[in-house]
């Protein structure tokens, strides 16, 4: 039974609603992109309305739900008679952050407390799966860690260490270009035969072709990224093998990393594409020309073959509540962060926080078994957004 059914509903004590136009000018202004959206009412918040509060970014049709509930009560009529999955969603979403509470024996709960025990997650089945739980359990381990501490050990988990070998070997960026064979030789004349544009960006080269870049997404659009996660003694053949593949499988771009931490990172190389097919496509290529590869794994991406070896995520488009997130995995680890630390501070909560933290990012639009995103919902939220 979803949670919403199990009885009344209520707007919770601590929350409300705000109109955009009743926000402190300078909350308006921070917020005035927002009013692109026809949809677009206003805020649900704690507390004082400063420059630090959270809020959540609300459709009309959230805020009249909300305050139809400051009084304790059924779900309206109209509500039910439309249930489909974003709705269910959304009213799941208001329950687990807090915004609505739900009655249970008596009791009204939110968020961690709401979420009814279980069997918990099914086992992870496949390489990243795996690797995907362990990051998770790992965090939720930590006492009295914040969320920053919880989403710097999601991101890093499974880089390789770096230890004396490869700290002499690859000292400096010209180092790292001689063992990856990118400046001169066989390997660098493999890549220019399919590749132009190089430059280095921060800890990446990054090459890409003109064609490409002219038909790069727009702004509203989703960027799909596909991840190559060899060993690191493998990157150099790697390398060589998927630089081909990506031009022929149409990517836009792919960087590889040029510090020796982005090297022993497990997303170390990223192809990136204008559409599912063609990255999904692409990996399959890969995982067929890179059979046998010694594999490293990128946590919280959705396997494309070769038992994780070769994986997929997206980057969103540039959007309030996504800005500064442009990362897929970034974003992610963020988000589990935040609800692995709310799950974590419920006192006498049962539930298992990272139970807690998988079933709200599943909400979001990510499929928390195989870490598929679901890149329409992730693109184009219907009923209410957070705001960082």
């Amino acid at each position: 039974m979803p949670i919403w059914e199990r009885g009344l509903l209520r707007l919770a004590p601590d929350r409300r609603v705000v109109l955009f136009d009743r926000l402190p000018a300078d909350v308006r202004e921070r917020l005035a992109p927002l009013r692109r959206d026809p949809d677009f009412y206003g805020v649900v918040a704690t507390g004082d309305l400063g420059p630090d509060t959270p809020m959540v970014a609300v459709t009309r049709d959230v805020a009249l739900l909300l305050l139809t509930l400051r009084d304790p009560g059924s779900l309206p009529a109209y509500v039910a008679d439309a249930r489909h999955n974003d709705i269910e969603n959304a009213l799941s979403q208001l329950i687990l952050d807090g915004i609505l509470e739900v009655e249970y024996d008596g009791v009204f709960v939110s968020g961690a407390a709401a979420l009814e025990n279980g069997a918990g997650q099914p086992a992870a089945t496949g390489r990243l799966a795996a690797i995907s739980q362990a990051a998770i359990e790992c965090a939720a381990s930590l006492v009295g860690a914040t969320p920053a501490d919880l989403e710097g050990r999601l991101y890093t988990y499974n880089f390789a260490p770096i230890g004396p070998r490869w700290s002499a070997r690859l000292g400096d960026r010209a180092a790292i270009r001689r063992f990856l064979g990118i400046d001169d030789g066989p390997r660098a004349r493999t890549i220019r035969a399919a590749w132009h544009g190089f430059r280095e960006v921060e800890g990446w080269s990054v090459w890409s072709t003109n064609i490409a870049v002219q038909a790069r997404p727009t702004e509203r659009d989703v960027t799909y990224k596909l991840y190559v996660s060899p060993t690191m003694d493998a990157l150099p053949d790697t390398l060589t093998k998927a630089a081909p593949i990506f031009a022929e499988a149409h990517a836009f771009a792919f960087k590889v990393g040029a510090t020796i931490r982005d090297v022993a990172r497990p997303d170390k190389l990223v192809a990136y594409f204008d559409t599912r097919e063609r990255a999904l496509e692409c990996g399959e290529m890969l995982a067929e020309s890179l059979a046998d590869t010694p594999t490293q794994g990128v946590p919280f991406t959705a396997d494309a073959g070769a038992d994780g070896l070769v994986s997929w995520g997206v980057d969103p488009p540039e959007r309030p509540g996504w800005v500064g997130d442009a990362s897929w995995r970034r974003w992610v680890c963020r988000r589990l962060a935040h609800y692995l630390a709310a799950a974590l501070a419920t006192p006498a909560n049962d539930s298992s926080p990272t139970r807690f933290a998988t079933e709200r990012l599943r909400l979001d639009g990510v499929d928390t078994h195989s870490w598929a995103p679901d890149a329409a919902r992730l693109a184009n939220p219907v009923w209410m957004r957070e705001l960082e």
